[in-house]
């Protein structure tokens, strides 16, 4: 298998929300050595960025002008180690490991719910009804800027700081998870009811981004029951229906954590959007979310 390396790549059709943009190079590695090899050779100056599925990402309509690096199918593995783990790649889809670790009698439906791969996942921490994937991570193998491969210990993964710090400047490659094992009828019903609340949270709408809020604050009554992004969901639920003027971007109640529009909108207007949401929040409720929107380019 070759690296695909393709100059002034329209972004369009990569990216949930079809901001356009395009950047300057796209690349996919081949593999984990190849990955590290050009990031080595890349001179310093030059900015990377890492598209998963798109369900975050947006981009301005100027080209983005630097590396935009898509792991895809290729780092897609899912493999079992030993009874409880598994090794998973960071291009792999949430739902298809999830399905993967059900057959292996591993419970890990609660990622059913999150939309996008592993590698983003794992970079936020991805949770749903109080569980966390970051608390299932034994170890984690990123590729540096600089080219070099490292391992990234359980431990790193326990603070959201020594996450953020060790995953800045970094991509994600793969990851060995240690699961839960459950009976098949019990993993079952528990996928069928996360696939439930996943069609309450989430839409089949050609134009939406992913879960856009997190509340920055988590309420003690609620931590250990509701993610900050289901805080943020009922938080922004009491807002009811908004709308940018002059666009069609809007927040609609039944989805209340997820932007939508009838037409195809850039970044700059998403963060205009974003941000307005976030004001009446904290005018209206004295709530503060923190948008986890991924906006890449020049927003001037």
């Amino acid at each position: 298998m070759q690296r695909t390396l393709i100059e002034n790549k329209n972004l369009t059709d990569l990216t949930w929300f079809h901001s356009g943009g395009s950047a300057k190079v796209f690349f996919q590695p081949a593999h984990m050595a190849d990955l590290g090899d050009y990031l080595r050779d890349l001179p310093e100056r030059t900015p990377v960025e890492v598209l998963g599925s798109g369900s975050n990402t947006c981009f301005s309509r100027d080209r983005f002008d630097g590396v935009l690096v898509y792991l895809g199918a290729r780092f897609g593995g899912f493999e079992a180690l030993s009874e409880r783990t598994v090794r998973v790649g960071a291009g792999a889809l949430t739902g298809d490991v999830v399905r993967k670790a059900m057959k292996l009698g591993l419970d890990l439906t609660f990622l059913g719910a999150v939309p996008g791969t592993i590698g983003g996942a794992i970079a936020s921490n991805a949770s749903f009804s109080g569980r966390r994937l970051c608390e299932r991570i034994l170890r984690a193998t990123v590729v540096l800027r600089d080219g070099r491969i490292q391992t990234l210990k359980r431990d790193v993964f326990e603070r959201p700081d020594r996450r953020a710090a060790a995953l800045r400047n970094a991509v994600i490659v793969q990851a060995v998870l240690d699961l839960p094992q459950q009976v098949p009828e019990k993993l079952n019903a528990a996928w069928a009811d996360v696939k439930h609340q996943h069609e309450e949270m989430f839409p089949a709408a050609p134009l939406c981004t992913g879960h856009v809020f997190s509340q920055k604050n988590e309420n003690a009554d609620e931590a250990g029951r509701k993610s900050p992004k289901e805080q943020a969901a009922q938080i922004l639920s009491r807002l009811g229906e908004i709308r940018l003027p002059g666009t069609g971007l809007c927040l609609d109640r039944s989805f209340p954590n997820i932007i939508f529009s009838n037409e195809s909108s850039d970044g700059s207007r998403l963060a205009e959007f974003a941000q307005l949401i976030a004001n009446r929040c904290r005018q209206e409720f004295a709530e503060d979310l923190e948008c986890n929107l991924n906006i890449v380019g020049d927003l001037r």
